[in-house]
């Protein structure tokens, strides 16, 4: 088993996490949905169906929805590991944490969705360019991924909260 596949492998909450961050952000936007599957043994390892976004805000949001909830569950996570110092709850947190970070870039998949909606959207909606380089940079991300790109942000991730924690404890200690 190579490193890839080891870490695909210890990281499948973060693909259910993944996948949440699709269906929150379609609850969040009243994006109907039509079938979830937070995971499986496949590819892709999860997947959300819903209706087609009305508008590019929706279609953004659902696209970037991952990222942004796989982060901040990541943090919680790594400031959930800070306070359980040396008990096994830090090392499920941190776990739970990269999980989350490892996996919550949008797949290749997504920037094809929002490359679509944001050509569909553009002649309503000047804003609608803005997907043209999220698309560009989610499959930039996707082809660092070859590099462990996602490894390094989980790891950046967990040492950024861990040293501002530390001077925040500083300060008001």
């Amino acid at each position: 088993m190579g490193l890839r596949n080891f870490l695909q492998t210890i990281t499948i909450p973060g693909v259910v996490i993944h996948e949440y961050g699709h269906k929150l952000f379609c609850d969040i936007t009243k994006v109907r949905v039509r079938k979830v599957c937070y995971f499986r043994f496949g590819n892709p390892a999860g997947y959300v169906v819903h209706d087609k976004p009305e508008s590019f805000f929706q279609s953004l949001l659902i696209v970037l929805g991952p990222f942004m909830f796989g982060t901040l569950f990541a943090l919680l996570c790594y400031f959930y590991s800070f306070l359980y110092k040396g008990g096994t709850e830090e090392y499920v947190f941190i776990w739970l944490g990269f999980s989350a970070a490892y996996n919550c870039f949008p797949s290749d998949q997504d920037a094809k969705v929002l490359w679509s909606e944001s050509s569909r959207h553009l002649r309503r909606n000047i804003l609608a360019l803005l997907g043209y380089p999220f698309s560009a940079l989610i499959w930039i991300e996707n082809r660092l991924s070859y590099l462990y790109f996602d490894v390094i942000y989980g790891v950046v991730l967990y040492f950024a909260c861990y040293k501002i924690l530390n001077i925040t404890m500083l300060y008001f200690a």
